[in-house]
């Protein structure tokens, strides 16, 4: 990847409102050019999408939750059955299939208790498949930094 599209994604990872002038003037090429590059870097997938970062304070989702998950059976059917629920949750933001003690992370945003409970209820006491559960709550969030590394 060339200097000037690491640098492109560089600024566009700390402000995508940039309008393509002031980025094209921020990395020294025409208007023209940059918006050619940036579409390049979308159409590769580079750039997955533009989304605007909310604050969930604000919205009234407070709580943050962290879920590890151990699931009975390790079909690939059965893995899928669960990640097409866990897919289904808008209230949780992030989950990975990990390695380890557990077979599934879920991070959940919450507005508070009650809807935490009807969570666990639909996902892990009505699911044959879930062995069990381990529940964390955040005391602090003190880093969520959506900017990824650009490889030199």
């Amino acid at each position: 990847m060339e200097k000037t599209d690491r640098k492109i994604l560089e600024i566009l990872q700390a402000d995508a409102d940039i309008t393509n002038a002031r980025l094209a003037e921020q990395v020294h090429l025409s208007p023209s050019s940059c918006l050619r590059r940036v579409q390049k870097l979308k159409e590769q997938g580079v750039i997955a999408r533009t989304v605007a970062l909310l604050d969930q304070e604000k919205l009234g989702r407070d709580l943050t939750v962290i879920v590890d998950v151990v699931l009975e059976r390790h079909g690939a059917e059965d893995q899928r059955d669960f990640i097409r629920t866990v897919k289904g949750e808008p209230a949780i933001t992030q989950a990975f299939l990990v390695t380890g003690d557990v077979d599934v992370v879920l991070f959940m945003t919450l507005t508070g208790m009650k809807e935490y409970q009807a969570l666990c209820d639909r996902l892990f006491h009505h699911d044959r498949n879930v062995l069990r559960y381990r529940t964390l709550f955040s005391m602090d969030h003190f880093k969520n930094e959506t900017a990824l590394p650009i490889p030199v």
